[in-house]
């Protein structure tokens, strides 16, 4: 709808008259992530000092034609003829995301392979707007030709653990947007809290949203006392939130967790856990951690699953995924419980000693789950514990341990995506910092250099193996990400860096290089007050 109303606005538009060439232009642009090429032609360039003239197919570009309204210095206006103006064109051989930007004094041109590589040639536009040598808005004569390394360029959110309101998600995927990462993986369930409305389950929300208390900030073996929510995103917010990034060319990918992380579905239908055991008593955790309460292998527990997925992957419907997590799930309950230990051995999910194996049960309760999933023509992706007991050969892995998994599952013929924690765990420490406890970090150290030099794809693989690797993301659990301002300053700069190793050839990278454009880019954080962590550490914009 908005689309429809700016194109019928750009048509009843005065077309003003585009300025001339710009005055010389000594400023180099910032291009955050470094395009595949870029060429800087001569001092002058075009003049951005009055609306920009646009001549583009109708309906075809909507998303590019938002951006530049919105990032522009004085927008822009229809063109009649594409004469000093910016002329956008479909190329098909350019391929999907990808595009060819020319700037010459007299005008500029943008082809694209589809609508997202037009939004990306807009993004590059607008961060190579710089002022010219009168002080006026401008562009450099330039060219370029650009497309991405990797189709999976993600971040994921954690509304579990402290919950992102809908405007903030929105802010999050503005922010992704205009560095070309594609990918919002939304962690929606946890021991912590059931962030997701089910119209089949109403107890998930009404129970599973809320704990008893938290850890305090600054000591987190300690409660606060502070009952915390409801909090969840109705049925009608997350739709709003899809569609949100959608316009904006991001693929949101939900995330239900199981069989583990599980312990406030259970709180809310305590029939879903493993109720034969003695002491059973579920609740939503106050603690951060990983709770024991894990699904039970009943029947009545797949029913519940699918008519959760059901209802999930009505909601997400753009997704190719439903990501079930599949990780760090305790096998304790599985050993001790009669029915689950019968069951084993009666599925034959055995050792070799023929004793019940509940790394086997794990998998097996996957393989159910994932035929819950393909009934939607959606694929299962989960964490790297995916392939406990036996790793399906349709499902992807997100590989956030070992890159051992990674070799291993590409191997096989599975799809990966990178989330190590050695690059990717933005929740981990990045150097000084304020000492307030609000400034807390889970731990770890991951500066912005070396997320800088991660190389997603691991060595020793064939050419065919390695384009099993689709894509990095980085991750911002967020037990010490207390509110939006927090979790800007452990995100950024660093989702930057990891955008630039997802986009961008790796040969020509320069962490030097990339620093001083950051440098030169961060006055456009700052327009928009992002909280960034500076380079001594220092939040950029605290206030909000």
């Amino acid at each position: 709808m908005k689309s429809a109303l700016l194109l019928s606005a750009l048509a009843l538009a005065p077309v003003a008259a585009q300025a001339a060439p710009s005055a010389d232009i000594t400023e180099t642009p910032a291009v955050l992530p470094r395009p595949a090429t870029l060429e800087i032609k001569g001092a002058q360039g075009f003049d951005l000092s009055t609306p920009l003239k646009v001549h583009a197919p109708a309906g075809t570009f909507d998303s590019a034609l938002l951006a530049l309204k919105a990032g522009l210095p004085a927008g822009i206006t229809p063109a009649s003829s594409p004469q000093d103006a910016l002329v956008i064109t479909h190329d098909k051989s350019l391929g999907s995301e990808a595009y060819a930007l020319s700037v010459t004094p007299e005008g500029i041109t943008l082809a694209a392979g589809d609508a997202a590589g037009a939004f990306y040639g807009a993004q590059t536009l607008l961060q190579s707007v710089v002022r010219d040598t009168a002080g006026k808005p401008a562009v450099p004569s330039l060219k370029t030709k650009d497309a991405p390394r990797f189709k999976w360029r993600g971040l994921m959110v954690d509304p579990c653990r402290h919950f992102v309101t809908v405007p903030e998600m929105k802010r999050i995927i503005d922010l992704m947007a205009q560095h070309k990462l594609n990918t919002l993986h939304w962690h929606l369930t946890e021991d912590q809290g059931w962030r997701i409305e089910i119209r089949k389950y109403p107890k998930l929300t009404e129970v599973g949203s809320v704990r008893a208390e938290s850890p305090v900030i600054g000591n987190r073996d300690q409660g606060d006392g502070k009952p915390y929510g409801p909090h969840f995103y109705t049925q009608a917010q997350i739709k709003e939130v899809v569609a949100y990034a959608k316009a904006r060319h991001i693929t949101v990918v939900p995330e239900i967790e199981l069989p583990g992380h599980a312990a406030a579905a259970i709180a809310a239908y305590p029939g879903l856990g493993n109720d034969d055991l003695p002491g059973f008593k579920p609740r939503v955790r106050t603690r951060w951690g990983v709770e024991d309460y894990v699904f039970s292998p009943k029947e009545s527990t797949f029913d519940f699953l699918k008519d959760v997925i059901d209802e999930v992957a009505e909601l997400f419907p753009e997704s190719p995924y439903i990501h079930i997590g599949g990780d760090e799930c305790p096998k304790d309950q599985w050993n001790k419980s009669p029915f689950a230990r019968k069951l084993m051995l009666e599925k034959g999910l055995v050792d070799a000693k023929g004793r019940p194996d509940a790394h086997r049960l794990q998998s097996w309760f996957i393989g159910r789950v994932e035929k819950m999933i393909n009934a939607h023509g959606k694929k299962l992706i989960g964490w790297d514990e995916i392939q406990e007991g036996g790793l399906s050969p349709t499902a992807t892995m997100m590989v956030w341990r070992s890159w051992d998994w990674a070799t291993h599952a590409v191997k096989q013929g599975n799809e990966v995506v990178m989330t190590p924690t050695s690059h990717c765990y933005f929740d981990y420490g990045q150097g000084a910092h304020p000492k307030a406890p609000f400034y807390e970090a889970i731990g770890g150290h991951l500066p912005l250099e070396k997320v800088y030099s991660m190389e997603p794809v691991p060595g020793g693989l064939t050419p065919e193996q390695e384009r099993k690797v689709i894509g990095v993301q980085g991750n911002l659990w967020s037990e010490y990400l207390f509110d939006q301002a927090k979790w800007e300053y452990m995100a950024f700069p660093r989702a930057i860096a990891l955008a630039e190793v997802a986009w961008s050839p790796k040969s020509g990278k320069d962490f030097a290089e990339f620093s001083a454009r950051l440098a030169r880019h961060e006055p456009r954080l700052d327009a928009q007050k992002v909280n960034y962590r500076k380079a001594d550490g220092t939040p950029a914009n605290p206030q909000k």
